[in-house]
Order: C-alpha cells, then sequence, then structure tokens
C-alpha cells in the first residue's frame, strides 16, 4: 500500500510499508508533476535527444554515449543488495503506473509538450532511474569529468612549456577548492 498526499502547496508526501512502495509512490508523483522533464532528463543521460529533437543534437548525443559503460552500470544495479534494487525497480514501477494512466487518456492527461515535439513517453527501467543519477547528478553535478579534461588541459600546457612552467601555469589557472 502507497498514500500519496499532496499538502498545501502540492508537494507529495509519500507512505508505503517498504522501500520499493516508498519509492513507487515518489515515481508516481514525479511523474504527475514532471512527464516531460524527466523524459528529456532521461534522453539527455541516455544519448536519445537527436531522436526527438533532430539532428542537431547528434553530436550531444554522440558525447553523452562516450561518457559512461552502459553495460558495467547494468552490472553494479545486478549487484546491488535487494532493498536498494528496490528503489530502482520502485522508482521505475510507480513512474510506469503514472504513464499507463496517462497513455489510457491522451487527450486529457498527456502533457502538451509531447504533442507539441510530436513523441510519446516510454516505459522506465531501474536502468534509467539509474542512469538519471549517473547522468545528472553524479555526472553534471560532481564533476566526474572535469579531472579528464583537467588532465588534457596540464598536458597540453607541458608539451607547450615544459613540465615547471606548465605545472604553474596550471595550478594558476585551476585552483585547488579549499573550503
Amino acid at each position: 500500500d502507497v498514500t500519496i498526499l499532496r499538502d498545501e502547496w502540492g508537494v507529495p508526501q509519500v507512505y508505503a510499508d517498504d522501500v520499493y512502495g516508498l519509492y513507487a509512490g515518489f515515481g508516481y508523483a514525479v511523474a504527475e508533476d514532471r512527464m516531460f522533464q524527466m523524459e528529456m532528463a532521461r534522453r539527455s543521460v541516455l544519448g536519445t535527444t537527436a531522436e526527438v529533437l533532430g539532428p542537431d543534437q547528434v553530436a550531444y548525443d554522440t558525447l553523452t554515449r562516450t561518457n559512461f559503460d552502459h553495460a558495467k552500470i547494468r552490472a553494479q544495479i545486478e549487484a546491488l543488495p535487494p532493498e536498494q534494487h528496490a528503489i530502482l525497480r520502485g522508482y521505475a514501477a510507480g513512474f510506469n503506473k503514472r504513464l499507463d494512466e496517462v497513455m489510457t487518456d491522451k487527450a486529457h492527461l498527456l502533457p502538451k509538450e509531447f504533442t507539441d515535439f510530436g513523441f510519446e513517453p516510454t516505459q522506465w527501467s531501474d536502468f534509467d532511474v539509474a542512469m538519471i543519477y549517473v547522468g545528472t547528478m553524479a555526472g553534471r553535478f560532481s564533476y566526474f569529468s572535469n579531472e579528464l579534461n583537467n588532465a588534457k588541459v596540464l598536458d597540453a600546457l607541458v608539451k607547450q612549456h615544459g613540465e615547471t612552467v606548465g605545472k604553474q601555469l596550471f595550478d594558476q589557472i585551476f585552483w585547488i577548492e579549499d573550503p
């Protein structure tokens, strides 16, 4: 059993007896509020935006697809303890429950953006849920890829100016973060 109550500001409060149910409620509530945004977020982390936004997005999708090894991420998901895997499965199930409701009454429930862009949302999997985190939180907001870019800059500076000066220039350009 899952209960979703919305407070006076419309913020969902999810209650459930287990982790799976809690995240199913969470996924459902997010799908109610942000179905199009989540569809585009998923496409942006999976590298499938060109399918719906056109060929101008192919370069972005190609770059995105080189950031992650999907097989390794799938293996990590399968290796999760059951309660942690329940988070991903529950969220996907809740999202899909709302998606099924929307697709049975598209005329009234399908967010307008899907019609504007001429496509429909598709079912979610535990992999999709994990990739939202990997691609947005771990990737975009945790600066996981900056180290690779920084190494390229350092290498170019050393090649152009020599080891000592190259490192000095690098240290001036990329300060160490010291909160």
